[in-house]
């Protein structure tokens, strides 16, 4: 009968231990793969059964998880595409709200996000990039406004103006960030800039996120998107000079940001003179057009040398993380009148928005996925010398298996993202018929839609896809006392 030596029991415990630890930390991950294929659902056109499945994904996280925040957003913008703004409203107030909270919180330490690397990276607390918040804060006004409520928005408007603020102020704080993660990684793996220097990994990176440098950001993180709405709402509710000036100012930012669309220099003059009290407000009708889907995260994997403690070099595949841009969507649409029509135009180009913010964190995530395989492969390699000292052939197999197991399972990149952004913002711009009907030309299809011939009226489109539905929202913007003086006149 064999009769196991000290040292073979205690490298049996040591594996026993070691294969907890692997277990419990392939166990205890994030649940964002969940909401892949509801997102996955929306983006091919099947926007009612991705607005029915969000609601309880949106729910089972409504207690706080890391998903959160994610589930909210998604939740308040699939609502919103199938119409439902009063519900749409509830999921992005539940978003802000997760936001703030975690605001008031420290962030999470170097150490703390290292460790979950180490696992896999959903164990991050998801807390909105800095185009999430913005354009949350923005379709809760435009939500506003399609209930009636042309008082709140300013607010909304205002909260998205904080937003850009404190991305700037992000960024500038950005590099000492990184520095302090890159820090802390050096100190879990000592041959990290070994292995960041290795023109094998830089070949690599090279081919996989070259194309990013033609990714620049609007201004300094700016969403002319944001910036024209809220123009164009100050016009129309506009119960002093003062909302003219901010009309004005803003398409001036606009103009900076997108001087090759024709119509936003037509709306800045006319501001202009509205703000100097040198013309009255005219009839005019604005179309904006969102289309397509914003790119999502996939994942993919690069080999990377990492160099072990004997200088001996492993190649690692390492899950890293991809914007995959998508090229289904309709090009452009075409607003008519009687006697006038109009082409909508860039506005926004929210690809470009999503590929700088995420060109800007690449540097941080790189680090510490290179960082968190070395230290896994390390952890391996001791743990396979340590199993090899026993002279037990189970033992050092059983250790092969579990440590071969933990590597696979907590090789994962972080893929979550709001994938249901569109992917352009165009706008166009009309005087409005005295008829009080526009038509709007979508691809082959023509929708007829009502407006009120005086004062300014705004349509929003979501076009998801060129064979879904797309959602039309209208509504008329006047001062409140406007609204209020002519709903008194309908009453009596």
């Amino acid at each position: 009968m064999f009769m196991p030596d000290r040292r073979t029991e205690s490298c049996a415990r040591f594996v026993s231990a070691f294969s907890i630890l692997m277990l419990a930390s392939i166990l205890v991950t994030g649940c964002a793969s969940r909401l892949v294929p509801i997102q996955q659902a929306y983006r091919s056109g099947d926007l009612d059964t991705a607005a029915e499945k969000i609601e309880g994904y949106a729910k089972s996280h409504a207690k706080g998880t890391p998903q959160t925040v994610l589930a909210w957003i998604e939740a308040g913008s699939m609502l919103r595409t199938v119409g439902r703004y009063e519900d749409s409203d509830e999921a992005f107030a539940q978003a802000e709200a997760r936001i703030a909270a975690l605001d008031e919180k420290p962030p999470s330490t170097a150490a703390q996000e290292f460790s979950a690397a180490l696992r896999t990276p959903d164990r991050l607390t998801y807390r909105g990039f800095f185009y999430d918040r913005q354009f949350v804060a923005l379709y809760r006004a435009l939500n506003s406004m399609a209930l009636g409520d042309l008082e709140a928005p300013r607010q909304h408007f205002i909260l998205a103006d904080r937003w850009q603020t404190r991305a700037i102020e992000h960024n500038q704080e950005r590099i000492a960030r990184a520095n302090e993660e890159k820090a802390a990684a050096r100190e879990k793996a000592p041959t990290l800039d070994k292995t960041m220097e290795d023109e094998r990994f830089l070949r690599v990176s090279q081919e996989r996120y070259g194309n990013l440098s033609a990714y620049e950001s609007y201004g300094e993180f700016a969403n002319p998107y944001v910036d024209m709405v809220r123009a164009v709402y100050s016009m129309g509710v506009a119960s002093s000079a003062s909302d003219y000036d901010i009309a004005r100012n803003l398409m001036r930012r606009v103009a900076g940001m997108v001087p090759q669309n024709p119509t936003i220099m037509a709306d800045l003059d006319l501001a202009d003179r509205l703000a100097q009290s040198q013309a009255e407000l005219p009839d005019l009708t604005y179309v904006f057009f969102e289309t397509g889907v914003a790119p999502c995260r996939a994942q993919t994997q690069i080999p990377v040398p990492v160099f072990l403690v004997t200088n001996e070099v492993q190649i690692v595949p390492i899950a890293v993380p991809y914007l995959e841009f998508s090229d289904n969507y309709v090009r452009t649409l075409s607003i008519s009148g009687p006697r006038t029509s109009a082409e909508t135009a860039l506005l926004a180009d929210v690809d470009r928005i999503v590929a700088a913010e995420f060109k800007a964190q690449l540097p941080t995530m790189i680090t510490r996925m290179i960082a968190a395989a070395a230290v896994k492969a390390g952890v391996q390699y001791g743990a396979n010398q340590a199993a090899k000292q026993t002279g037990d052939e189970i033992v050092q197999l059983a250790t092969m298996i579990v440590g071969a197991i933990w590597a696979t399972t907590t090789n994962e990149a972080d893929v979550r993202t709001w994938a249901t952004l569109p992917k352009q913002v165009q706008y166009a711009r009309l005087g409005t018929p005295d008829s009080g009907e526009v038509t709007l030309r979508i691809g082959p299809q023509a929708y007829n839609v009502s407006v009120d011939p005086e004062g300014i009226n705004l349509i929003i489109v979501r076009s998801v896809t060129p064979t879904a539905p797309p959602m039309i929202t209208s509504c008329r913007l006047a001062p409140q006392s406007a609204m209020m003086a002519s709903a008194g006149a309908e009453e009596s």
